[in-house]
């Protein structure tokens, strides 16, 4: 599993936050989906059970995403909605690239609709070269080193992928507009030429 540095790093990168507010606010909603583990630990929960699971999900950050909306121009103009969303979505974008076993501790990504696990071991093999587990104090130093040296690269693909998401809302948006213009015009078209032949039809009225 990715540690604080790797997903600090991946959603500066994707949110391309510069101002320190910002890129601390930023840092803080990488990490909160694992506020999880503070059920597991203070209530003695399995965490196969409880980690990765509703914290980890869409609708988790698409429902705290709404609450920040409501209250960010009223309050706190740090982070924009879309970064704020993007900042919690990027830590289940990494946690899905480190799951060695998406049966036994993969991310629930649609609950509560569906309780299926996702997963795949991308970044496994990487993260065992220096150790098994960051379950131990050993293990934990070795993964932060790790993601220390590899912190410009985890930001750097965060950036590209911010990148092309513009680049591709750029080059799509006026041509949606101009798809949906034609949708409206040929729907209105539709419309209109449908009265026009249903009055056609219609019996002439008797005169009295």
């Amino acid at each position: 599993m990715a540690l604080p540095v790797a997903h600090c790093s991946l959603a500066l990168g994707l949110t391309r936050s510069v101002q320190w507010r910002a890129a601390a606010l930023i840092c803080l909603l990488s990490l909160l989906p694992d506020f999880d583990f503070t059920l597991v630990w203070a209530f003695d929960l399995p965490i196969r059970e409880y980690h990765r699971t509703f914290s980890h999900s869409l609708v988790f950050f698409v429902g705290l995403t709404l609450v920040w909306a409501w209250i960010w121009p009223r309050r706190l103009r740090i982070v924009t909605p879309t970064a704020f969303f993007l900042a919690l979505a990027s830590h289940t974008m990494l946690d899905l690239l480190c799951t060695a076993d998406a049966y036994d501790h993969g991310v629930m990504l649609f609950w509560p609709l569906s309780e299926v696990r996702l997963g795949w071991p991308v970044l496994v093999p990487l993260y065992g070269l220096f150790a098994q587990s960051p379950f131990s104090l050993q293990g934990a130093a070795s993964f932060t080193l790790l993601e220390a040296a590899l912190a410009w690269p985890f930001w750097k693909a965060g950036r590209t992928l911010a990148d092309l998401s513009a680049g591709a809302v750029r080059i799509l948006a006026p041509r949606s507009a101009s798809a949906s213009a034609g949708i409206l015009g040929l729907s209105a078209a539709f419309i209109i030429r449908r009265k026009a032949s249903s009055r056609r039809d219609s019996p002439p009225e008797a005169e009295s």
